[in-house]
C-alpha cells in the first residue's frame, strides 16, 4: 500500500493541465524567430508583386492600387496578404522582444543579439510607416503628413527631420518619391544586414532556452524545420483566410492641400503614440511653458525607448525585478492607450469609386474556393505530424541519453526491465 508521502510526490511530479500547457506555450516560443522570417518572406514575395503595377507618381499611385485591387487577377488577395502580414510580422516582432525582455536573455554576451533584434524591430516599423503613403488615399496623406509633422517639435534637428521625410516643406510629390524609396530600397536592404547580423550573433553566441522549456535537444533539419514548416503553413493558411474574408479597401484619392478629415487614426502599432499625442494636448500648463503635445510625446516615448536600448546595462544581474516591473508597466500602458485609440469613432471617409464593389463580387466568388483550400492544409498538416512523430522516434532511439549508461553495450536489458 502506497504511503501519503509516496502519493504526494507523485502528485508533485505529475504536470497539470495549467503546467502542461505553460510548458507548451513556452516551448513554442522557439518558432517565433522562424516565423518572423517567414512573414518577411511573404513581405517581399507579395510586395515585388505588387511593385510590379504600381505607380510612384502623385498622378497615378492611387489609379495604379485600385487597378491591381480590381484589374489584375487576384490583385487584391495579394495586396491583403501584403498589408495583413505586415501587421502580423509587427506583433510577432513586438511579442518576440517581450520574451526576450521578460526572460532576460539581453545580459552578458548575448547584449549584440538583443541589440539587433531592436534594430529589426525599429527599421520593420519604418517600413510599415512609410509604405503607408503609397495608396495615396485620404487617410494615408493626412496621417503622414501628421506623422512627419512630429519630429519638427525637436529642438535643433527637428526641423531637418521632417524635411528630410518630406523632401519638401508639406507632403507633396516629393514624399511619395522618398517613402517609395524608403519602403523597397533603403529599409529593405538595413532590414537585410540586420537580419544577418542578428542571426549570426544567434549562431556565434548560442540560442536562449526560456526558462521551463523542453531542454532535448532535437536536429535541426529535418526534425525541427517539419515542425517550423507545419507552423508556416498554418499561418500562412490564416493569412490568406483572413485576406479573403476581410480584404483591405482603399478610400477616395488623397488632397495634401484639403484639411485632415475628422477622427483620423494610424494603423494599431501607432495608436498608443497617436492616444498620447491627445491626452498630452490636454496639459495646457506644459504648453504654457513651451512644451507642446507633441513634444511632450516624443520625450516620454523617448526615455522609453532609451531604456529599453540600455537594458543590458541596467539590468545585468539577479532577478531584475524592477526592471521586469517596468517592461510589464509599459507594455500595460501601450496596451491601454491601444485599446483607448480603438474604441474611439472611426473617421467617415469615402471609399473609392467602385472598388469597394468589384472586390466585394471577387470575395463572394472566392469564399467557396476556401473549403477545399483548408482539406489540403489539413491533409499536408497531418502528413508532417506523421513525420513529425516518426522522426521523434528514430530521433530518440539515435540520440545519446536514451538508454542508462549500463545498458548501452545491451540494448536488450532495457527492455528486460
Amino acid at each position: 500500500m502506497r504511503s501519503i508521502g509516496d502519493r504526494n510526490s507523485e502528485r508533485h511530479e505529475t504536470p497539470t493541465r495549467f503546467q502542461s500547457l505553460r510548458k507548451r506555450y513556452r516551448s513554442g516560443l522557439h518558432y517565433l524567430g522562424g516565423l518572423i522570417i517567414f512573414l518577411i518572406g511573404i513581405q517581399i514575395l507579395t510586395g515585388c508583386l505588387l511593385v510590379l503595377y504600381y505607380r510612384p507618381n502623385v498622378r497615378d499611385a492611387h489609379d495604379s492600387v485600385a487597378g491591381i485591387m480590381t484589374d489584375i487577377p487576384f490583385g487584391w488577395i495579394v495586396r491583403s496578404l501584403h498589408h495583413t502580414s505586415a501587421n502580423l510580422l509587427v506583433f510577432v516582432l513586438a511579442l518576440h522582444a517581450l520574451t526576450v525582455l521578460l526572460s532576460k536573455t539581453f545580459r552578458g554576451k548575448r547584449a549584440p543579439t538583443y541589440f539587433t533584434g531592436l534594430l529589426l524591430l525599429l527599421l520593420t516599423l519604418f517600413m510599415c510607416f512609410s509604405g503607408y503613403l503609397l495608396p495615396w488615399d485620404v487617410l494615408s496623406v493626412a496621417a503622414i503628413a501628421v506623422g512627419t509633422g512630429l519630429p519638427r517639435e525637436i529642438p535643433l534637428i527637428g526641423p531637418f527631420i521632417t524635411e528630410l521625410l518630406r523632401g519638401d516643406v508639406a507632403v507633396g510629390s516629393a514624399t511619395l518619391s522618398r517613402f517609395f524609396a524608403f519602403h523597397i530600397c533603403v529599409t529593405p536592404l538595413a532590414l537585410s544586414i540586420a537580419l544577418s547580423l542578428h542571426l549570426v550573433f544567434i549562431k556565434k553566441l548560442g540560442f536562449y532556452s526560456p526558462p521551463g522549456t523542453d531542454k532535448k535537444r532535437i536536429p535541426y533539419f529535418p526534425d525541427f524545420m517539419l515542425r517550423q514548416s507545419t507552423v508556416w503553413l498554418l499561418v500562412f493558411a490564416f493569412l490568406v483566410t483572413w485576406a479573403i474574408l476581410s480584404p483591405v479597401g482603399l478610400r477616395a484619392e488623397g488632397d495634401p492641400l484639403a484639411p485632415a478629415p475628422e477622427g483620423i487614426r494610424p494603423e494599431w502599432y501607432f495608436l498608443a503614440a497617436y492616444e498620447a499625442l491627445k491626452l498630452g494636448g490636454n496639459l495646457t500648463l506644459l504648453s504654457s511653458v513651451g512644451v507642446t503635445a507633441e513634444l511632450l510625446t516624443l520625450i516620454v516615448f523617448g526615455i522609453v525607448g532609451a531604456v529599453f536600448v540600455a537594458m543590458p546595462v541596467l539590468d545585468r544581474k539577479g532577478r531584475g525585478r524592477v526592471w521586469t516591473g517596468f517592461v510589464l508597466a509599459a507594455t500595460g500602458l501601450f496596451i491601454a492607450l491601444t485599446f483607448v485609440a480603438m474604441g474611439r469613432p472611426d473617421p467617415q471617409i469615402d471609399a473609392a469609386a467602385g472598388v469597394a464593389e468589384r472586390v466585394a463580387d471577387f470575395r463572394t466568388r472566392t469564399v467557396g474556393y476556401l473549403a477545399p483550400f483548408w482539406l489540403s492544409v489539413v491533409a499536408v498538416t497531418w502528413f508532417l505530424g506523421s513525420s513529425i512523430r516518426l522522426r521523434d522516434r528514430i530521433t530518440a532511439f539515435k540520440m545519446p541519453g536514451t538508454f542508462r549508461e549500463k545498458d548501452r553495450d545491451d540494448p536488450l536489458s532495457a527492455e528486460d526491465e
